[in-house]
Formats: structure tokens, sequence, C-alpha cells
């Protein structure tokens, strides 16, 4: 493992795609909001956890249309969620925040803690990072937006993202997503492996 990027350094080397990560968030979110709009007892039938999920995958579908032309963006899959890896000096991950802390959600799996204490077998020399979405207490809009850097449990620093999408109206409407996964598609799924510990992560 090596030390970790600060701050400044990871913002030059996300600096051109910030919005763009932004944008993977917000964009995932509304695709929630327009499911609550077609029926708005969803909010209630479904669990937080099943919520976080839908999302979850709403981002991903984004992330790997948003940067699959991207030269110097790896787009790759470990074990059922994406990883971005930006000029071979950082991998990112898509999480919901659990609190104002900025704590993720879900069961610690062995691979997450990897992940977040900097050692994820094969990407040691990585700096590891976190984009999340911090919901409001309704679950209709995002009260936060950031980019996290953690090492062991303790939060090293945090790049805030701009929220904002849908407040002005140049926005670009959301693209229907198709009905089946494309086969040239670069994330592809992988059979199951055991599970490294009981639970189930929340995405």
């Amino acid at each position: 493992m090596t030390e970790p990027l600060s701050a400044v350094e990871a913002e030059l080397v996300l600096s051109p795609h910030l919005r763009k990560i932004g944008d993977c968030i917000e964009l995932g979110w509304r695709r929630w909001l327009g499911l609550l709009k077609q029926d708005s007892e969803l909010g209630v039938v479904i669990s937080t956890r099943s919520r976080a999920n839908l999302v979850y995958d709403f981002i991903r579908y984004e992330a790997v249309n948003a940067f699959d032309s991207c030269e110097d963006v790896k787009v790759g899959d470990s074990r059922g969620f994406l990883l971005l890896t930006f000029e071979e000096k950082v991998v990112l991950r898509f999480k919901k925040f659990r609190d104002r802390k900025l704590r993720t959600s879900g069961v610690p799996t062995q691979q997450q803690r990897e992940f977040a204490n900097q050692v994820l077998p094969g990407m040691e020399a990585l700096t590891h990072l976190v984009a999340g979405y911090l919901p409001d207490k309704e679950g209709l809009g995002l009260e936060r937006m950031a980019i996290a850097c953690s090492l062991n449990d303790d939060r090293l620093w945090v790049l805030e993202l701009d929220l904002g999408l849908g407040e002005t109206g140049d926005t670009a409407p959301v693209t229907p997503m198709p009905a089946a996964p494309q086969q040239d598609t670069i994330v592809r799924p992988k059979r199951r492996e055991a599970p490294d510990q009981t639970g189930t992560e929340e995405r």
C-alpha cells in the first residue's frame, strides 16, 4: 500500500471529471424520483436498502455511459460493483452515505474494508475513493454529494460535489435505459463467488 494522495493531488487528477461524477449521481437519483412520480407509494413500499440498490444501478448505468469513451479513465468491475480508475492514480466507487460523517451504508464486507483501508488486492498503489450521496430526511432530495478518502476507520479528506442538477433549464433530460444490456458493454456480470462473510452490502 502506498500513501493515499492528498485532497489537492486527487483534485488535480479528478478536476476534469468532477462535474461528470456529480452528474452520474444526480441523474441516478432523478431516475428514482421518476419512479416515485409514476407510483408515489413506492416511497413506502420499497425499503431504504432496496432504494439504495436501485439508485446504485441507475448511477452505474450513467457512469458507464459517461466514462466509457474517456481515454484516461478505465471502467471496470470488481465482484459486482463498478470501479473507475483515473490516470492509474485513483480508483473510485459509488456508494450511499448513511450520515453526515459520510460513513457508508451496509454491512462492511471484506472487500469493502479492503477498499476503505487502501489495500484492495491488485490496486494497492492506487488511492481508493468513494463518490457518494446523502439523501435528505424525506428521501426526495439530496442533502450532500461528496468524494471521500478514508484510511482504516479514519476520514482523511473530503471533496464536495456541487448539487443543483435540474435547478436550471439547460440540463439535458435523462435518457431512457435500454430494455436489455448491450453485448459490448465493458461492465459484465460475473459468476457469484462465495461470500467472504455474512450479510449483504447496501450500495
